[in-house]
Order: C-alpha cells, then sequence, then structure tokens
C-alpha cells in the first residue's frame, strides 16, 4: 500500500465517508477492518452518522425494522427529487403490499420455469468467447446475461434493455455526491414511461404488463409507487447480478484448481456463489434511521440517528466466519452472509440470483479451463456498489490442460 493510501486509510477509520476519493476498493476492506476493530463508531461525515460493523449487530438492525426504519430511504446522503425504491425504501404495512406486488417473478416456481432460458442466455454469450479462445467476462458475459435476464423475467423492451445500463451508472454517479436528481432522474423516468406506454398500448401478458394493469382500491397504482416498483426492478435486477457474477469469474479465473473441482463436484457450485457474494459483498452497505434510542453492544445511540450497516465488515467477522479473508467455498455457513440482506427486506430476487450464478457456473464447468489474461480494475459506483471495469480471460488450448 502506497504512503498516501496509507494516510488515507488511517484518516477514514475516523473521519469516515464513503464518498471521499481515498475510499477506493483498495483501502475499503482495510479502513473497514479497522472500524470494525473500533465497535460502535460516530463520524462526523453528513452531520454524524453511526456505523454497525459486527455481524450480531448488522443482523440485529436488520431484523428490528421498527427501530431501524427504511422509510426514509436507505441511499445515504440521497438527491433531493430521486424516487424511492420498492420495497426497501418502505415499511410495513406499506413494505408488506407492495412487497406482494412485486413477488410473481420472483418466486421459486417463476424462477423454475425461467431456468432453462437462463441457461440458453448463458451459452449463447459464452459461444464466441470460447470459439475466439479470449475475451471479457464483465462485458461479454456477466453485464449483458444480467440485463437479459432482467428483461426476459420483468418484461422489458429490447430497447428499455440497451440504455438501463446506462441509466443506472448515471443515476450512481449523481444520487450521493452531487445530489442533484435533475441530472439523472428525468432521463430514468422518461425511459420508464415508454416502457408504461408500450404495454398499456399492447399487453403483452409480462409481468410489466401486469404491474401497469394492477388496481389499488379499485384505482390504478399511484404513479409514485408504480415508478419506485419499476425502477427499483431495473436496477436491483441487474446491478447486483452482475457485479456478483464479475467477481466470480474473476475468482474462477485465478484458480484453475477449483474450476477443475466444480467439474467433478456440482453440488459444490452454489456454495461457491454463496462464499464468493460472502466473501465480496456487491454492496458495501446500506443505512437506516433509528425510530427510538437503542443500545448496540454498549453505545446509546440517539433516536432519529442515520446508521450504517457495513454488510462487508458483517460478512468477514471472524466471530461468524472463522479466518474471514479467506475464500473457502468448503466453509459450511457462507449462505448465513448478509448480502441479500436479512429479514423483511431479505432480497426478494434471492431465487433468481442463486439460478442465475448456478447457470453460469454449470456451463463453465463444461468449458475448457481460463485464466486471467490481463489485469482488470476494481472502481466503486456510489461508494457502495464494487465492480471490475473487464476480467480479460483466456481458455487454455488442450495442449496446455
Amino acid at each position: 500500500m502506497t504512503t498516501e493510501a496509507t494516510h488515507d486509510t488511517d484518516r477514514l477509520v475516523t473521519a469516515f465517508d464513503h464518498h471521499d476519493p481515498g475510499y477506493t476498493p483498495q483501502t475499503a476492506e482495510r479502513i473497514n477492518s479497522k472500524i470494525r476493530d473500533r465497535g460502535v463508531t460516530w463520524p462526523p461525515a453528513y452531520g454524524g452518522i453511526w456505523i454497525l460493523s459486527r455481524y450480531a449487530d448488522v443482523r440485529a438492525a436488520l431484523t428490528d425494522w421498527r427501530t431501524f426504519s427504511s422509510a426514509r430511504g436507505v441511499h445515504f446522503p440521497r438527491a433531493e427529487g430521486m424516487p424511492m425504491f420498492s420495497p426497501i425504501d418502505y415499511d410495513p404495512p406499506q413494505q408488506t403490499e407492495i412487497r406482494e406486488r412485486m413477488a410473481s417473478p420472483v418466486t421459486r416456481d417463476a424462477v423454475g420455469a425461467l431456468t432453462p432460458e437462463l441457461r440458453q442466455i448463458t451459452a449463447r454469450l459464452l459461444a464466441p468467447v470460447v470459439e475466439r479462445g479470449h475475451g471479457d467476462l464483465m462485458a461479454e458475459l456477466a453485464k449483458p446475461f444480467a440485463i437479459e435476464v432482467l428483461g426476459v423475467a420483468f418484461g422489458l423492451s429490447e430497447s428499455c434493455r440497451s440504455r438501463v445500463r446506462e441509466a443506472t451508472r448515471t443515476m450512481w454517479k449523481y444520487i450521493s455526491t452531487d445530489r442533484d436528481a435533475s441530472k439523472f432522474w428525468p432521463a430514468f423516468h422518461a425511459l420508464l414511461s415508454e416502457e408504461i406506454d408500450r404495454v398499456r398500448a399492447e399487453p403483452d401478458g409480462s409481468y410489466l404488463t401486469r404491474l401497469v394493469a394492477m388496481r389499488q382500491n379499485g384505482k390504478p397504482l399511484p404513479d409514485e409507487e408504480l415508478y419506485s416498483i419499476i425502477v427499483s426492478f431495473c436496477i436491483a435486477g441487474h446491478d447486483n447480478t452482475m457485479n456478483s457474477i464479475t467477481r466470480l469469474v474473476h475468482t474462477l479465473a485465478g484458480d484453475p484448481a477449483l474450476q477443475l473441482r466444480l467439474r467433478r463436484e456440482p453440488e459444490l457450485r452454489l456454495a461457491t456463489a454463496e462464499e464468493a457474494l460472502r466473501r465480496w459483498c456487491p454492496t458495501d452497505r446500506f443505512t437506516r434511521v433509528t425510530t427510538r434510542e437503542v443500545t448496540i453492544a454498549g453505545t446509546v445511540i440517539p433516536a432519529d440517528a442515520r446508521v450504517v450497516l457495513l454488510f462487508d465488515l458483517a460478512n468477514r467477522d471472524p466471530e461468524k466466519f472463522p479466518d474471514p479473508d479467506v475464500f473457502d467455498p468448503d466453509r459450511g455457513n457462507s449462505h448465513h452472509h448478509l448480502s441479500l440482506g436479512h429479514g423483511i427486506h431479505h432480497c426478494m430476487g434471492v431465487h433468481l440470483a442463486r439460478a442465475e450464478f448456478v447457470a453460469v457456473l454449470d456451463l463453465l464447468a463444461q468449458l475448457p479451463v481460463f485464466d486471467l489474461d490481463g489485469p482488470g480494475e476494481l472502481h466503486f459506483e456510489n461508494g457502495r456498489h464494487i465492480m471490475f471495469d473487464r476480467v480479460p480471460v483466456r481458455f487454455r488450448t488442450e495442449k496446455e490442460h
């Protein structure tokens, strides 16, 4: 670590700010680990925030939604005029009602019916990469796979699919740093409006068609809720999946022995994906606001306090996961990670996400061993989404095996 990075690390342990230029994927894990060693902390950023970082504390906060409320938004700071995200930016009873309206495309049965198409998409995307013997598994697999599955599962048009990633990137760029929703939300809103108008004019039987036709007390869903649901599906439906698959294939490219093992032991594939989610949480943090004074690990947190839940640290808590910085598919309790949340806000798309991971791993297990073919650069989006910009790989020839 450079002298500058060391300085940033030491500074941000006490003056934590996930939008500080010194908080990077290269420094974040070290900063986070030092914060965990200090217990519950209060840095002064944004008027003061409380940080929970130990597994038991983070899990308890996720469980106690009455004390740790989502209703003032889990993204912080957040741009004025940005939409709420469903259902995570709501508390019951509204959260419960919205979640029920969002459930049908991600149930276990719905995902089971979609699984053959997940495999077909994976095979089609990987075919040209394998044929030429090399490629970028971020640009040619993870990103298009996540977006295409999103489109198929929820009923998005080809036009929307081609633009949703750039709309999401623009949103993450401005949502917290500039806090100016006019730089991203009008364009995103227009994209969603096109989709709503399309399915109203020509219903196609998709989930999006059914959503737009839903009624509440005999009336159409309020625009605020309708757009909140659609934008949440558009973002959550591809962003974390894309980042997780990218991390997964990067890990495999650096571990040919694990690739060979996954060929022999298909039952290990889901465990490998769960361990990747644990070790490298695709979303570093969410926040809540306390509704009352609460004591956590001997520290009193006042009412109306913004609380940051450090998922990365919770997933690397040695009290829960021995040798937590080691990537170990045989760990046995990797699925207890908090990368998909917990409690009432546990990720709705959990069945779809796991099916996507397994579809990719199943196909990769049928292909030649592949190695990293150059560096990939890690970076944050919005100070919390960790992603590679590229994962260049080269498949081995028969002589190289």
